[in-house]
């Protein structure tokens, strides 16, 4: 057996026949009967009962890039069956997630008869009795943890309540089955707007989540979807073209704008308008830019100094509470504490809202139980890494005092990742192509990190002045690092460097590209 692949097995813990499941053919995957999902057949006959009737439909969906897939492929189900629905995407910033009882009324009002949410709803109990005392009937088709007592929907597609799987989908998924279930099949386009929605809203790559986005990443890279065409810059289809180019961009609208502007991106990803289209995305890309400015112009501004001996970081932020989470994750790369980045709450300048990030060894939600922490929380929620909060602006130093003691008790562990040692011979496009047959990579099923020992330092070159490292190995390979320079790397003689493969396209020439995650002193 090829070596560099008996290297992938032991580093997954998988036999040859293992692995030949998980590489299956494209051709050969197939998706859920959805006649197999919990009261499918009451939800297909009740949509089909307001299409006869010509009952008022309106999908409620969400302002994330899961939210705003869901709310597409149900959209342009709808397209499809040429029957006319509405949709609303909800504001962060004046509605808030999901369903509530205000908007209820609203729709009451504008006369509607069933209500279809989508990446919410699960935990919308109140709202939805309003609903049922308006005489609207609620689909709740969410993917989020089930409370302890259901609402009183007219039905659900979730992936437990429906028993489909164990493993939680995308909201989008579930938006799909719905899908499948009035087209009677499973429309490509949509198929790769569910996958595109898995990867977005991190679901362990698993099972039915593998499967779809497989067929996601073969479906766009086939068929080059204009709306997802015009958000990457790659040539080369994979998972990350979806993680790291598209998902964010979709997400920033939802991040900057604090109208109801996001429900611009349902006509961009269901419209069959060129012109339109190509409009969109210059404004979705206009309002990325401003976000990665806003992101970066507080973080980088931040005084060093104010850290001293803490533990911890815990700061009000002067900008939109939408781009919190991606300062504090910010933060947390950067000095490598538990890190909250707070921000007046646009309904209430008593309030602070903070978004909360960690590594291991400091769990966000225990954070939250301890006394000395919960007496100050207004809300809170979320996961061992990250979650939201909410406190009073007058609480906040004594809040900030007490978290950052906690911190100082609950340091980060030690969570280094497993390598896979290789030569720089391994770096050929031969290994890549091995390495590919494991992918997409994702939560639950991490790209390998691989190790190179004892590189010797004055073989490297460096460019942007000495700013990163660019080391061509071949013709048409190389290593790549940003931000190493050469006045630090150089004052080792070896080093050992951690980095992942890479594929990219410059002046027509395909480069496979060693890309450096890190690099330290060789102890050999």
């Amino acid at each position: 057996m090829d070596k560099f692949l008996q290297k992938l097995l032991d580093y997954y813990h998988l036999t040859y026949d293992e692995y030949l499941k998980l590489n299956k053919d494209i051709n050969d995957i197939r998706l859920l009967d959805v006649n197999t999902i919990i009261d499918i057949d009451t939800i297909r006959n009740r949509i089909q009962s307001a299409i006869v009737n010509k009952e008022q439909i309106l999908i409620y969906g969400d302002y994330d890039c899961d939210g705003i897939c869901s709310t597409s492929i149900v959209k342009r189900t709808f397209d499809i069956l040429n029957y006319p629905v509405k949709y609303y995407i909800p504001s962060r910033y004046l509605d808030g997630y999901g369903l509530n009882v205000e908007n209820v009324h609203k729709i009451a009002k504008a006369g509607y008869k069933l209500i279809i949410t989508v990446d919410n709803g699960i935990s919308a109990n109140e709202a939805i009795d309003l609903a049922n005392s308006y005489g609207i009937d609620v689909i709740v088709v969410d993917h989020h943890e089930v409370p302890e007592v259901l609402p009183n929907a007219y039905g659900f597609i979730h992936p437990t309540v429906s028993k489909i799987s164990n493993i939680f989908g995308s909201g989008g998924y579930m938006s799909l089955f719905l899908s499948c279930a009035l087209l009677n099949k499973y429309d490509d386009y949509l198929v790769t707007l569910a996958g595109l929605s898995v990867i977005s809203d991190l679901m362990e790559l698993k099972d039915y989540n593998r499967d779809v986005v497989l067929l996601a990443i073969s479906n766009f890279d086939k068929n080059r979807y204009l709306p997802l065409r015009l958000l990457t810059d790659t040539n080369i289809v994979t998972e990350k073209t979806f993680s790291l180019e598209i998902a964010p961009k979709i997400n920033a609208i939802g991040r900057i704008c604090e109208k109801n502007e996001a429900n611009r991106l349902i006509k961009y990803l269901t419209s069959s308008n060129e012109l339109e289209i190509i409009e969109y995305s210059k404004w979705i890309l206009s309002i990325n830019e401003e976000r990665k400015l806003l992101t970066k112009t507080f973080s980088d501004s931040f005084d060093t100094s104010l850290l001293g001996n803490s533990s911890s970081i815990v700061t009000i932020c002067d900008t939109k509470e939408g781009i919190i989470g991606l300062i504090a994750n910010r933060f947390l790369n950067m000095f490598n504490v538990p890190s909250i980045a707070f921000a007046v709450d646009s309904k209430d300048e008593n309030i602070l809202k903070g978004s909360a990030r960690s590594k291991a060894g400091f769990s966000i939600v225990e954070a939250y139980k301890d006394e000395s922490i919960s007496k100050y929380l207004i809300t809170s929620g979320g996961h061992a890494y990250a979650g939201g909060l909410s406190i009073k602006k007058d609480d906040f130093e004594a809040f900030k005092q007490s978290f950052d003691q906690y911190a100082s008790l609950h340091p980060f562990i030690d969570d280094e990742k497993p390598t896979i040692e290789i030569s720089l011979n391994d770096i050929n496009k031969a290994n890549y192509k091995t390495l590919r047959t494991f992918a997409p990579f994702g939560m639950g099923f991490e790209e390998p990190l691989f190790l190179i020992k004892h590189f010797k330092t004055s073989e490297l070159d460096f460019i942007s002045y000495g700013k990163h490292i660019s080391t061509r190995l071949g013709i048409s390979t190389k290593l790549l690092g940003f931000n190493m320079p050469y006045n630090e790397v150089s004052q080792y003689k070896f080093i050992d460097l951690k980095g992942n493969f890479h594929l990219s396209y410059y002046n027509g020439i395909e480069y496979l590209e060693f890309r450096l995650n890190s690099y330290e002193k060789s102890t050999d």
